[in-house]
This record gives C-alpha cells, sequence and structure tokens, in this order.
C-alpha cells in the first residue's frame, strides 16, 4: 500500500502587507526624542518605524541641540530630513508634537492592500474616535469599531500597527474599569508609550504598568 505522503499546513493570510523589501523611498524624521522612518511604496506609506532617545530626556538642555537616531537600525546611513511633500507635513506635525501641542497628523495615502475589513474598521476608529489627550481600552476600542467582544483581536492589530503615531496604538491600554494599566508597545516599551501618553496629558506619572 503507497505512503501517503505528510501534508504541510497552510500558512494562514497576513493580515498586513508583506514586509518584504521592495524598492521603496525612505525619509527619516526626527524631533525631540522620537525619530520616524517613513517606508514609502510607489507613493503609498507602507509603515512607519518609530524609536526614541528616552535617556536624552535626562540630559541637560544644552546637551539637546543635536537631537540625532535614537537607536542603530537598518537603514543608518538614512540622513534626517524630509524628502516629500507628505514628509515635510508629517516632520511639522512631529515638531508640534513633541512641544506638547495637539495635532491632527496629515492625511496619508496609506498602503491597506491585504488588510482585512475587521483590520480597517479598528484602525480607523481608533485614527477618527480617539484623538490627542485620549485613552481607550482593547475592549473599548473593538466596541468603537463595531466588534464588541473582540478585545484580543484589537490586542493583536495593536501589536502589529504598521503606522505608530499617525494610527495611535499607543493610546491603547490594557484592563478596564479601575484596573487600566499600560501594556504592550512592541520593541520599545512601556517607558515609550508612557512618555507618549504623559505627553499628551492623557496619564500622568503614576499609571501603572
Amino acid at each position: 500500500m503507497p505512503q501517503r505522503r505528510p501534508t504541510t499546513p497552510r500558512r494562514p493570510a497576513l493580515d498586513f502587507p508583506d514586509t518584504a523589501l521592495f524598492d521603496e523611498v525612505r525619509e527619516r524624521l526626527v524631533a525631540g526624542p522620537l525619530s520616524l522612518i517613513l517606508h514609502w511604496r510607489g507613493n503609498r506609506l507602507r509603515e512607519i518605524t518609530m524609536s526614541w532617545n528616552g535617556a536624552a530626556l535626562t540630559s541637560p538642555p544644552a546637551a539637546r541641540d543635536g537631537w540625532s537616531n535614537p537607536r542603530p537600525d537598518a537603514w543608518p546611513g538614512l540622513p534626517a530630513g524630509p524628502a516629500t511633500a507628505h514628509g515635510r507635513a508629517v516632520q511639522a506635525a512631529l515638531a508640534d508634537y513633541v512641544a506638547g501641542k495637539p495635532v491632527r497628523w496629515p492625511d496619508l495615502p496609506l498602503l491597506l492592500d491585504g488588510l482585512t475589513p475587521f483590520t480597517r474598521d479598528v484602525l480607523t476608529a481608533l485614527r477618527d474616535k480617539v484623538p490627542h489627550g485620549q485613552i481607550t481600552t482593547y475592549a473599548g476600542l473593538a466596541a468603537l469599531a463595531g466588534r464588541p467582544g473582540a478585545a484580543r483581536g484589537v490586542g493583536q492589530i495593536m501589536a502589529r500597527n504598521p503606522w505608530p503615531l499617525v494610527i495611535p496604538c499607543h493610546r491603547v491600554l490594557g484592563g478596564s474599569g479601575r484596573n487600566i494599566r499600560l501594556h504592550g508597545f512592541g520593541a520599545s516599551g512601556l517607558p515609550m508609550k508612557r512618555w507618549l501618553l504623559v505627553l499628551e496629558g492623557a496619564i500622568d506619572e503614576t499609571m501603572k504598568d
């Protein structure tokens, strides 16, 4: 009797566009301790890479005149400064943001190919319904997106958000009721999330992790 070949499990469809390297235009925007790299594929924004220099916040003011990219990345030779009209608009908004001013981020042509309807609904709800200075929870955002009970799915989407700050995933916290707490925020971690929310006036320094 012939042996059956083992079957290879089929990989699930990607919820976000594949992040393999393509011919892209990249521009680095720096203001205060924040550094953004905008990754353009054609005329659409594929991703924003965000990092920060938390240690610089404790340095004397004189040492802050030359803010630089906060950590090594895959494009160390990429100079700081906008290279596109959209980049210039984001740079201006970023400068206002780190100065503590409420900003409305420019309307950018995001590369939405490959996102599920649920993902689009969640990201749109976060952008449009959770403004500067406000916070929500995973469960709260699920309700805003019209999917109450989908808090876990919202958490997964926040962990993979390609456009931080513009789509403000730092404003989404864990827990509920009086037990709301800081949670997540990828490689940059909770110190960066805390700094962003304190800057916006959404929380104070006593918020627990």
